[in-house]
């Protein structure tokens, strides 16, 4: 099921209207306008070539809700649901567009049948999807666990930065500078973008005042993009904010925000603009919240302030010992926890991972080298662990931050690390525990780097060839090779 590209229904039960990606939908003769609806959904679908797609619909009582919509009309509702006494569930509310949903199949207009990948020429042609460079040596050692022969592998740009957004897909950079989104299966591109920034890690699938955006950091300026694809397929450019200096992006969170001077925070406004907030002096924005208000942490306090400036709540939380005032360096890690640090006396630094929601600490250390602000970390969400050039940490079960001697981490995939042991030798490393020891794995050569990214038991490395830089996928070790007889992958 691809993740791009995200269509934006509106939705106005009061007026019978409804807009798919701001174009009115107009029902025919007889059709109700939900039926409507979801046949142009079903169309739009259907012209992308794609089996489904994901649909985030939005309505005036300001409620919203994500569905999936397949080829043949098939409605599923994909909305995470929020039980608490804060936000109950609005379920029958959104369930409007299951009932009756396997009825208007009748709409497709003529159904994809058998899944196989296709891609859009630009003549609208629909082409199958050959999987490129696959079954090719890869050519630098990786782990035992992955095979040494390639699922797939395309061209990329020389030095090619890597990551994985949120919902599985591969982000790098093509040899001409276009961010590229993959199928993590197939290596088929699902999205475009222009301008890749050099650090991907900062690299953010977000919700920008409503849009579905891709967020990243480049030097003194935070690139936006749309991650809805235009109609006519074509490579999506990107919005450019100006970042002055001084001022600190956090792109982590539920949505962005760019924490300015003079405690003015800019927060997502439409148009992939900013609204600029003023927050309670002498505190320390973190993030963006999904109804646009602020959390700011301050010495013992997280503030909730609106997008007028108001103060809409307070919790209270226990700094570590050493603290005094407000957090002088903070990273969000999800939406609901950040990692914040106080400098003390002695030029140290106290560290401490704290519930932003409840303000309940999970864990503290005094660290003697804490990461820069300017150091954006790699994190597995999933996994609920992070790490920077001289920090790791877990916030999961047993959360814990352990210092980092000597080990440049590459990549992280649940709680285990990936990168170079004394900076040459690559090796993992088991993050939940404080006095594991990094594992080295046996390497073609010595200048074998360890692999760029490892990912839904998955592993990809960027690498020179003597024509090119490759971008390779490789598998578990267990999987069968491929048929040569398979005309449908490129040898």
């Amino acid at each position: 099921m691809p993740a791009f590209p995200v269509l934006t229904l509106w939705l106005d039960e009061a007026t019978e209207r409804t807009e798919l990606n701001g174009v009115p939908v107009e029902p025919a003769p007889g059709e109700g306008y939900r039926q409507a609806a979801i046949a142009a959904v079903v169309r739009e679908v259907q012209r992308l070539c794609l089996d489904a797609v994901r649909v985030r619909v939005l309505s005036p009582t300001d409620e919203t809700w994500d569905m999936v919509v397949t080829a043949n009309g098939d409605v599923h509702d994909a909305t995470v649901a929020d039980l608490t006494p804060e936000k109950p569930q609005r379920g029958p509310r959104r369930r409007w567009l299951l009932l009756g949903a396997s009825t208007l199949a009748v709409f497709a207009l003529g159904g994809l049948g058998t899944a196989v990948a296709l891609s859009i020429t630009g003549d609208s042609t629909p082409e199958r999807w050959v999987v490129p460079g696959a079954d090719q040596q890869i050519p630098v050692a990786l782990p035992e666990a992955f095979s040494g022969r390639s699922a797939w592998s395309v061209p990329v740009a020389e030095n090619s930065d890597l990551t994985a957004l949120d919902t599985g897909h591969i982000l790098s950079a093509d040899p001409d500078g276009t961010l590229t989104a993959r199928a993590p299966e197939t290596g088929r591109p699902v999205w475009r973008g222009i301008s890749a920034p050099k650090d991907l890690t900062s690299a953010v699938h977000t919700d920008w005042a409503g849009t579905p955006s891709l967020v990243a950091q480049a030097g003194n300026e935070l690139r936006v993009w749309d991650l809805r694809t235009p109609e006519d397929g074509s490579t999506v450019p990107a919005t450019t904010i100006p970042v002055e200096q001084g001022w600190r992006v956090e792109v982590r969170g539920a949505r962005p925000l760019v924490a300015k001077e003079h405690w003015i925070v800019g927060i997502p406004a439409a148009g992939h603009s900013l609204t600029d907030v003023v927050i309670p002096a002498g505190s320390r924005a973190l993030t963006v919240t999904g109804d646009n208000q602020i959390i700011t942490a301050a010495e013992a306090s997280l503030y909730t302030v609106n997008a007028d400036g108001t103060v809409a709540g307070r919790v209270s939380f226990t700094p570590p010992a050493g603290a005094s005032g407000a957090p002088v360096v903070s990273w969000m890690l999800d939406a609901d926890h950040a990692l914040l640090g106080w400098k003390t006396e002695d030029s140290s630094t106290v560290m401490a991972i704290i519930q932003v929601q409840d303000g309940v600490t999970l864990a503290t250390a005094e660290v003697p080298q804490a990461p820069d602000q300017r150091q954006q970390p790699l994190i597995e969400a999933e996994g609920r662990a992070a790490a920077f050039d001289t920090l790791a940490l877990t916030w999961g079960e047993g959360p814990m931050l352990r210092p980092l001697h000597s080990f440049e981490t590459s990549t992280i995939d649940g709680a285990t690390a990936y990168g170079l042991a004394g900076r040459t030798d690559p090796a993992s490393l088991d993050l939940s525990s404080p006095d594991s020891i990094p594992q080295s794995w046996e390497t073609f050569t010595d200048e074998d780097p360890a692999p760029d990214l490892v990912n839904a038991d998955a592993g990809y490395v960027v690498a020179e060839t003597l024509e090119n830089t490759v971008l390779y996928r490789s598998e578990s070790a267990d999987t069968p090779a491929a048929d040569p007889a398979d005309d449908s992958k490129e040898k």
